[in-house]
C-alpha cells in the first residue's frame, strides 16, 4: 500500500499519532523558557500568546472529536485555521503587523466598553484605552497599515494575500456552524418520506469531519513554523521536520509568504 496524505484511514491514524507529539514538543519548549533576539521581541509577544491559543484549541478539538462531537467543534476548527494563518502573517509582516493588531484590538475594546456603558447602567463607566490617532512616517506607511488592518479583519483578504484563496471556502463552511444559521439546525433534521424528523446526533458523523481532523496537525505545524525561527535555536524545527516527513506533507504548506505586495 502506498501512503498518501488525504482523507483515508491510514492518514487519519498518522495524524492522530503526530498531533500529541507536536503538542508535547511545544510544551517542552515553553516549559524551559524561551530566548528571543532583541529584534524579534515585539513580534514574538503576540505570537507567543497566539501559539498557546492554537495548541490548546487543538487539544480541545481532539478531545471533542474523540468524544463523538463533529459540527459542534467547527467553531474551534475555524479558530485554529485562522490563528495559524495570522501567526504567519504576523511573522511575515513584523512590526507593522503588531501595530495593526494593537489598533484593531483597541478599537474592539472601545466599542465593547461603549456597548456596556449604553446598556448595563453601571455606576461608573468602563475604563478603556483612549482613542489616539496613529502617526505614520509617511503616506506609504499609512497605506500599508490600512492594508494590513484589512487582512487582519477579513480572513478572505488574508488568504488571498498569501496565494491560498482556496482555503477560504473551508473557513466559510465552518463559519456557518460558528453563527446562528440554518446549518446548525439542518445538522439535526431529516426529511423521510415527506415527514420531518430530528436526530439527537448530527448527520454524517465522523465521516464528515475526517478532512478537518487531518488539518489539525497541518495548522499546528504552520503555527510552530511561524514562531520557532524567531526563538533562539529554532527549537521546534526537529519536530516540524519529522512530522512533515511522517505525514508526507510538502514543505510549501509551511512556507506561507505574501504573493501580493504590501
Amino acid at each position: 500500500m502506498v501512503y498518501e496524505f488525504g482523507p483515508n484511514e491510514q492518514c487519519l491514524r498518522r495524524c492522530r499519532a503526530v498531533v500529541p507529539v507536536i503538542l508535547q514538543a511545544a510544551d517542552e519548549v515553553t516549559s524551559r523558557g524561551v530566548r528571543v533576539l532583541v529584534e524579534h521581541q515585539e513580534v514574538v509577544q503576540p505570537l507567543m500568546g497566539w501559539w498557546q491559543f492554537t495548541n490548546r484549541t487543538a487539544r480541545a478539538l481532539v478531545s471533542l472529536y474523540e468524544q463523538g462531537y463533529t459540527v459542534e467543534a467547527a467553531p474551534l476548527m475555524r479558530n485554529l485555521m485562522g490563528h495559524a494563518y495570522a501567526m504567519n502573517w504576523m511573522a511575515d509582516n513584523g512590526a507593522p503587523a503588531v501595530v495593526a493588531l494593537s489598533a484593531y484590538w483597541n478599537d474592539h475594546r472601545r466599542k465593547l466598553a461603549k456597548n456596556v456603558d449604553e446598556t448595563w447602567n453601571l455606576p461608573e463607566p468602563v475604563a478603556v484605552v483612549p482613542a489616539e490617532p496613529l502617526t505614520f512616517a509617511d503616506g506609504e506607511s499609512e497605506r500599508i497599515h490600512g492594508k494590513l488592518l484589512g487582512e487582519l479583519k477579513n480572513f478572505d483578504n488574508l488568504v488571498k494575500a498569501y496565494g491560498t484563496a482556496d482555503v477560504y471556502p473551508v473557513y466559510r463552511h465552518q463559519s456557518a456552524y460558528s453563527h446562528t444559521t440554518g446549518a446548525t439546525a439542518d445538522a439535526f433534521l431529516i426529511v423521510d418520506g415527506g415527514m420531518l424528523k430530528f436526530t439527537s446526533e448530527p448527520k454524517g458523523g465522523a465521516a464528515d469531519i475526517t478532512a478537518e481532523r487531518l488539518w489539525i496537525p497541518v495548522a499546528l505545524l504552520q503555527a510552530a513554523a511561524a514562531i520557532s525561527p524567531l526563538l533562539v535555536g529554532n527549537p521546534m524545527k526537529p519536530t516540524i521536520d519529522r512530522a512533515m516527513q511522517d505525514l508526507g506533507l510538502p514543505h510549501t504548506l509551511l512556507n506561507l509568504r505574501r504573493v501580493t505586495p504590501l
